[in-house]
């Protein structure tokens, strides 16, 4: 069988930490295999290095097998980027590869495109080794490796099995964690009470030492001497027994994921109204017309999906109703507070600590903003962390925190494709926060497990 094997490789950035220390792993020409992982974890270089664009610092690749690698697609001003995506995808197929090494292959594609994909893919003669957050593609596929820590772990199923597995080994280190935490509340109890009984023993050994002869007391000594010699091995054997149960402790709470957020319910009274209507707009970039008559109400609350075809105009109508754009023709009117959250996360000052963000841009006092980062999980000092210090997971979070974070949530909140450069945690967190919040959503996104959890009241074909 031909195949690409990974043979105890190991691999760092220059003055950065190991991304994989003696990892091991042979992909074969007849597996579709997906890579997944938190974002930072090396995915996309490990894809490089399997195709030999990149050394390892040691190790072996051993290629029995052709391959060909697609990277993620930096759109152009004169395509979209499902359409340029649709274009390295067919150089890929065309490419006639032994396996095929893709980075996020569905970003961008609309419906049909991603049906052209997965039929192309799942009818291809090769193997395939894809990164990607995609769920729908990845319940597709024949097994998951899970990234973590420099090591890839085995999930012998598609994305349900894995949830599953990985929930019940949640449960499995919950289980664990509660009973270390048992075992050190005894075995604290068991050295305050070995104290108190000592401390009892030692005042009523001194009462009979002053009560007896001289003789008596030397032997009262000797026995004393015994009895502190025992009682301090048995002391140092159940400290050696609770130093042992508090690091298992930090090693077992470090494997429990908490990604909650909580955001509190405004008190604030939110009115049915209109917030958004275009009239006949019309919005042309130069002689090409995108938009033409397009006529669109919505009110508060409402959650609505826009789709269409790449190219189509959808980014452009959030523009246009954002108030990046103006329209060429037509009348546009929108009430009330409006955030747009891009694809980049570019809100918040990147020079500036995650609660000064959250206090600049909710329009709060630091007091009030330090507890609304508490609320997204930056507790302590983690509140002070400069934005530019920030993992990609926690840059989702700090922009949530302050744009949906205060009692000052806006009125309606526009989102473009907003799951691309997002981890599956990550996204998972989006929803969660999504979820919670109740004003108006307008939505763009191709990302249909995504979608499904978000409770649209509407779909806007373009």
């Amino acid at each position: 069988m031909k195949s690409i094997s990974l043979l105890n490789i190991s691999f760092s950035y220059l003055g950065g930490d190991d991304l994989f220390t003696d990892l091991s792993y042979s992909f074969s020409a007849d597996k579709k295999v997906a890579i997944i992982g938190d974002n930072g974890v090396g995915k996309t270089t490990l894809l490089k290095i399997i195709c030999g664009d990149i050394l390892p610092d040691s190790g072996r690749v051993i290629r029995n097998a052709t391959c060909e690698l697609l990277n993620q697609i930096n759109t152009d001003s004169t395509r979209s980027g499902g359409q340029s995506q649709q274009q390295a995808l067919g150089r890929a197929f065309d490419s006639d590869a032994d396996i095929l090494l893709l980075d996020e292959p569905t970003n961008n594609l609309d419906a049909t495109a991603r049906q052209d994909f997965f039929k192309k893919l799942f009818s291809y003669h090769g193997g395939a080794v894809i990164v990607s957050h995609d769920r729908e593609l990845l319940n597709q596929m024949d097994m998951l490796l899970e990234l973590h820590n420099g090591k890839l772990f085995v999930f012998g199923g598609n994305y349900d099995f894995y949830v599953d597995q990985k929930r019940q080994m949640q449960d499995s280190i919950k289980s664990k964690y509660t009973d270390a935490q048992k075992e050190i509340s005894r075995l604290n109890a068991t050295i305050t009470n070995a104290q108190n009984t000592r401390q009892h023993h030692e005042a009523k050994q001194q009462k009979d030492k002053n009560n007896k002869s001289a003789g008596s007391k030397i032997a009262v000594n000797a026995l004393k001497g015994k009895s502190q010699e025992t009682e301090a091995k048995r002391r140092k054997l159940i400290q050696t027994k609770l130093n042992r149960q508090l690091e298992r402790s930090v090693e077992l709470s470090a494997q429990l994921r908490n990604d909650t957020i909580k955001i509190p319910l405004s008190n604030i009274k939110v009115y049915d109204k209109e917030i958004i209507r275009l009239e006949n707009v019309c919005f042309s970039y130069g002689k090409r017309s995108v938009l033409s008559d397009f006529s669109f109400t919505m009110r508060t609350g409402e959650r609505v999906r826009i789709i269409g075809n790449n190219g189509a105009g959808k980014t452009t109508l959030l523009k246009l109703i954002s108030g990046v754009l103006q329209p060429t023709e037509g009348n546009l009117k929108t009430s009330g507070k409006i955030a747009y959250l891009n694809q980049d996360l570019s809100l918040l000052n990147p020079d500036k600590s995650v609660v000064a963000n959250i206090s600049d841009y909710a329009g709060i006092l630091l007091h009030e903003a330090h507890i609304i980062a508490a609320n997204f999980g930056f507790r302590g000092s983690a509140s002070g962390k400069k934005v530019s210090d920030l993992s990609g997971g926690e840059l989702l979070k700090a922009t949530l925190a302050a744009v949906i974070g205060s009692k000052y949530k806006p009125d309606l909140l526009i989102l473009d494709e907003p799951t691309n450069n997002l981890d599956i945690k990550s996204t998972l967190i989006l929803e969660d926060a999504l979820n919670q919040y109740r004003g108006a959503i307008l939505i763009v996104s191709h990302d249909e497990a995504f979608i499904n959890n978000l409770n649209i009241d509407s779909v806007i074909s373009l």
